[in-house]
């Protein structure tokens, strides 16, 4: 019966879009007036796409809440954040020391600890939305680590989504 039905189903990063056949939903019901059009019917369906390492899943929010995103906590990105505040520990505590002498001295990249460093300095609660797992869907950890995200707090929710 679905295969009369379903032309195709379309998945997007933020919906499943399922065109369905005028046709064969008159055939399912048994409608006996049938209107001849080869017009689809379109039935979009909210969606968020998760990405656990090399699973891609596609998660659809309950009936309950619409507005209610369900809770997606990236381990990843949480790590990421956690390195971030390490770093900031670490410069803090060689005032004296280049950060390129303390990226040497403890067998990291300079590069790497200067982009760590400017994630220490997130808002209190762009960090309490990621470790709860509220980011926005776009929001995982190579994209923030190559993100430059300004130090202003209510620029930084702009720039990552989190308004």
């Amino acid at each position: 019966m679905f295969t009369h039905i379903i032309n195709r189903i379309e998945l997007a990063t933020d919906r499943i879009i399922v065109r369905l056949e005028r046709g064969g939903i008159q055939v399912a019901l048994e409608i006996e007036q049938r209107v001849e059009s080869t017009e689809h019917l379109n039935v979009t369906i909210p969606a968020i796409k998760v990405r656990r390492g090399h699973q891609l899943r596609l998660i659809i929010p309950g009936n309950d809440d619409p507005s209610r995103q369900p809770v997606r906590r990236d381990e990843k990105l949480i790590a990421l954040v956690a390195e971030a505040f390490a770093a900031r520990k670490l410069i803090e505590d060689r005032p004296d020391m280049s950060m390129a002498s303390i990226a040497s001295a403890h067998g990291r990249c300079r590069t790497r600890l200067g982009r760590l460093l400017k994630l220490a300095c997130l808002a209190p609660d762009i960090v309490t939305a990621i470790v709860e797992g509220r980011q926005p869907p776009a929001l995982d950890a190579k994209s923030l680590l190559q993100s430059a995200p300004p130090l202003a707090w209510q620029a930084q929710r702009l720039a990552l989504g989190l308004t």
